[in-house]
């Protein structure tokens, strides 16, 4: 057991508690819709024919929010699994789909977009052997570090390559940015960068500022050696 292995339950929480939130969101609309159209129905039958507008929106709402549950309920059960082993070949691209999905609720009280830099379905696969669940607290750790220097309504892209052999995230931060050097020492100060370099040995890869594009570089092996 690693020294990060510990702090994997903390993470499951705060993930857990994020989209249990989300999900209580969808309920809640869905709730307010379905609402809304009984009220006019109970009226009267003619009330049915003069509200045809709000009870067609109601129902798109309707669609929308068990589409939208679905899909967040689809993440949760591949996150729950993400524990099944130890060590397991993953699919980098689709576990970071994964963590833009689970962590919009965090980046939504930040005021700020989260997204991937391309979509998940372009460029080949790229996969390697690791420990699933520090690869996501990884990911996540990356993503509080640029909340740290973010203002409302920034951006953090997040994106893969590959480079000399190892793979390659690239977290960046967009917006209204504080300079080159006071964006380093303001993420170097912060609690989150600490973690994020434990978490990235533990997988044996790295976490590396970049102050020229205002991000964070992560880099994992093809495979943990232990």
């Amino acid at each position: 057991m690693n020294k990060c292995t510990n702090k994997e339950v903390a993470f499951f929480g705060k993930i857990t508690a994020g989209i249990t939130h989300e999900m209580k969101n969808v309920l809640a609309i869905i709730r307010e819709s379905s609402g809304l159209m009984g009220d006019i129905i109970s009226i009267s039958p003619e009330a049915i024919v003069k509200h045809q507008e709000k009870i067609q929106n109601s129902m798109v709402r309707i669609k929308d929010q068990i589409e939208r549950g679905i899909g967040l309920t689809d993440r949760l059960n591949k996150f729950a699994h993400s524990t099944d082993e130890t060590l397991s070949k993953i699919d980098l691209r689709e576990a970071i789909e994964q963590l833009v999905t689970l962590a919009q609720r965090f980046a939504r009280l930040k005021h700020v977009v989260l997204k991937t830099m391309t979509p998940d379905h372009e460029g080949p696969p790229v996969t390697l052997v690791t420990r699933h669940v520090q690869l996501q607290m990884a990911l996540f750790a990356s993503l509080e570090c640029c909340f740290t220097v973010l203002s409302a309504g920034g951006e953090i892209n997040v994106g893969i390559r590959k480079l000399e052999g190892k793979n390659v995230v690239n977290v960046v931060c967009k917006g209204d940015l504080p300079g080159q050097s006071e964006f380093v020492r303001n993420i170097s100060e912060s609690e989150n960068w600490p973690a994020l370099q434990e978490i990235a040995a533990c997988l044996e890869g790295s976490a590396k500022l970049d102050e020229t594009a205002h991000g964070i570089v992560l880099s994992f092996p093809d495979e943990i050696r232990r």
